[in-house]
């Protein structure tokens, strides 16, 4: 696998994050200001981790909407770190586990563990799972985020990306994204002398969400010792645990791939690569997987379902199977056709609402000329991304500008079109 393509996707992979959270409502402006990692991430757990110097609780949280595929219930009573008891269901997996100092039982029903679900069970118990590698970063450039990555040879590691972003106005946890997780915190309520959140919000396949909501809050007095009492401990190979694998360790375990015939493309290249999150059970199988970057994002969707098709050899640690999560790099080579009709000033102006046009771009980078701006918009009339004639204005800044613009539906031969407009 040649280094060059996959530091550009990387890179692109980078700005494609970017982009996907300029389009969530209520991020933080860019501030810009220079803070200590280790002392702010400090605050913002002391403020909004239920189990950083937290006292003991009982929590309740509803997830998805009943009888759905991405649906659940999880329960957790908690004295310390070392003390908890937890009970989570969904429609696939059950999972019953008490941790009482060294020893852990733990009682499973089904044979994957899904990502989105294990997400919830972190937002509960570890709410920044790589805390620790930014405790020895010191001051960086914040825009109310923290960020964190490995770049041997100028490569992003995957392994090691993570970024936590705070709440403009309190120290306390807006959203954290790494390469597997994606978890949003909202609605903010005190509690113990904490302001945690009540909702909770990841994000599965093509971004779609998946909201998890406490239902029960409460403080615990007493856990009683029947709870935690663990007669018979759980041995390792009977615990269900994922590994996070380089790409180069899944390339020498790949047992099964493929051959893909990739669909036509309205637009973009016709050959490059996407990195696609996977995630195996225990024999290898890919059982989950969601988008994260391409050469050519019209082709994401279908490369996703594509990934499901993967059979990797079981990853063994210390003896035993264990589940995977990895960046699986696909490529893809097809054509053109149907090309995405490209719209004028005049036809473009039509469309907008919710903003005034001409529009005056409040960037420095921009001071006193006049730019062009071109929107690609999907076929619902949802804003996809966009950019300037001007390279030096950041892609975060314009979505920040545009974000009240509302975009109508183009239709091209009566039926609805993605468009671009400029």
């Amino acid at each position: 696998m040649h280094k060059f393509w996959f530091r550009s996707l990387a890179a692109a992979a980078f700005l494609c994050s970017i982009v996907s959270w300029a389009q969530m409502p209520g991020l933080p402006q860019v501030q810009g200001e220079r803070v200590d990692a280790d002392a702010a991430l400090t605050r913002a757990l002391k403020a909004s981790s239920l189990t950083y110097e937290g006292k003991p609780f009982h929590a309740v949280m509803e997830i998805g909407a009943a009888g759905s595929e991405y649906s659940g219930r999880l329960e957790v009573w908690w004295a310390d770190q070392s003390k908890y008891r937890m009970v989570l269901t969904s429609p696939k997996f059950n999972q019953q586990k008490v941790v009482n100092g060294d020893k852990v039982f733990e009682k499973n029903d089904g044979d994957y563990y899904p990502r989105w679900l294990e997400n919830f069970v972190s937002a509960v118990l570890d709410p920044v799972p790589m805390a620790k590698n930014f405790r020895t970063q010191g001051p960086q450039v914040s825009e109310n985020c923290l960020k964190h990555e490995d770049r041997p040879a100028g490569i992003t590691d995957e392994l090691t990306f993570e970024v936590v972003c705070l709440k403009s106005t309190e120290p306390v946890l807006d959203y954290v994204l790494t390469f597997y997780d994606f978890m949003e915190f909202k609605d903010v309520k005190e509690f113990e002398s904490k302001k945690i959140a009540r909702t909770y919000e990841t994000r599965v396949l093509d971004f779609k969400p998946v909201v998890g909501r406490l239902a029960t809050l409460e403080g615990l007095t007493d856990l009683p010792d029947a709870m935690l009492m663990i007669s018979d401990a759980t041995p390792f190979e009977q615990r269900t645990s994922t590994a996070f694998v380089s790409t180069l360790k899944e390339e020498s375990l790949v047992e099964k791939a493929p051959e893909i015939k990739w669909p036509s493309v309205r637009e973009g290249k016709t050959e490059g690569y996407m990195i696609v999150y996977a995630r195996t059970d225990r024999t290898g199988q890919v059982r989950e997987t969601a988008k994260h970057n391409s050469d050519n994002p019209g082709l994401e969707s279908f490369g996703m379902e594509q990934a499901l098709n993967y059979k990797f050899k079981p990853l063994v640690v210390d003896g035993v199977p264990v589940q995977m999560e990895m960046p699986l790099v696909l490529h893809f080579k097809t054509r053109l056709s149907d090309p995405i009709p490209e719209l004028d000033d005049a036809t473009t102006r039509k469309l907008i609402t919710g903003c005034s046009l001409p529009h005056e771009v409040k960037d420095p980078a921009s001071a006193g000329q006049n730019i062009v701006i071109t929107f690609q918009v999907q076929d619902d009339g949802g804003l996809m991304t966009l950019g300037s004639s001007d390279r030096k204005i950041s892609v975060m800044s314009l979505f920040q500008q545009f974000r009240g613009c509302h975009f109508a539906q183009y239709k091209q031969n009566g039926k609805p079109t993605a468009y671009h407009a400029t």
